[in-house]
């Protein structure tokens, strides 16, 4: 590794864990005492790790636990010329589903990509797989939803037995062959949203040899979850 190389891999995980310290709310004192305040090198977290900060994150927004956000413009310095996400979310565009919010994260933590019934088409899997191969990004969640209008549209076509108009119609062949099976077998729409999100999962793992080499070497972790919107929680799908 170029010593340029290894300054701008130190420097990412330096911003990696600042960011999600002050994202986290930590006051001066315990950031200066943090590993991220004090030394730019060291092993960066595990995925395993990072999903554990996110879901940690997730019960602050159940509890309504919110950080002071004074000091988003030292976080917009910080950020100016380079990014780490340490995660990333493949949310639906619904208008109550915020990961950011959900997750309680601030400026440069999550690395988000929206689309109507979080179904990984082309585009979708290009964006992930920069924030992975260029950001560093060790987490990716496919992020499904309670009540989600595009599940249930697509639901009831396959129901129906009809085709929904076109530009509907793209949602629905990315979403039809993951939900066919719990349609036939009279199952619910939350078990529908639930067959959604694995399907997009196993998606992404199929279709992306960059994403699926990575969680074989055990750099980055795939997962998913379902939003409760009355309660805010977030329940995780294997």
């Amino acid at each position: 590794m170029h010593k340029n190389e290894s300054f701008e891999l130190n420097r990412a995980a330096f911003l990696a864990g600042t960011v999600a310290a002050m994202g986290a709310g930590l006051t001066d004192r315990a950031l200066a005492a943090s590993p991220a305040g004090n030394a730019p090198a060291g092993p960066l977290p595990s995925p395993e790790r990072l999903l554990g900060q996110l879901m940690a994150g997730n019960k602050r927004f159940v509890d309504n636990d919110f950080p002071d956000q004074s000091r988003v413009a030292v976080k917009r310095e910080l950020l100016a010329d380079s990014q780490a996400p340490f995660a990333a979310i493949l949310g639906c565009a619904d208008s109550r589903v915020i990961p950011n919010l959900i997750f309680v994260q601030g400026l440069g933590d999550l690395f988000v990509v929206r689309v109507a019934g979080n179904c990984p088409d082309d585009l979708v899997i290009a964006s992930l797989e920069y924030t992975v191969e260029h950001l560093g990004t060790r987490l990716v969640m496919v992020l499904g939803h309670q009540n989600c209008g595009a599940v249930k549209a697509v639901y009831s076509a396959v129901k129906d037995g009809t085709k929904l108009p076109p530009h509907l119609s793209t949602i629905q062949n990315l979403i039809a062959p993951g939900i066919n099976s719990v349609v036939k077998a009279g199952g619910s729409i939350m078990d529908a949203i639930e067959a959604n999100v694995r399907a997009a999962m196993k998606d992404l793992r199929t279709d992306s040899p960059t994403l699926a080499n990575a969680e074989k070497s055990g750099r980055i972790m795939i997962t998913g979850g379902v939003y409760l919107l009355a309660s805010g929680a977030v329940k995780l799908i294997e």
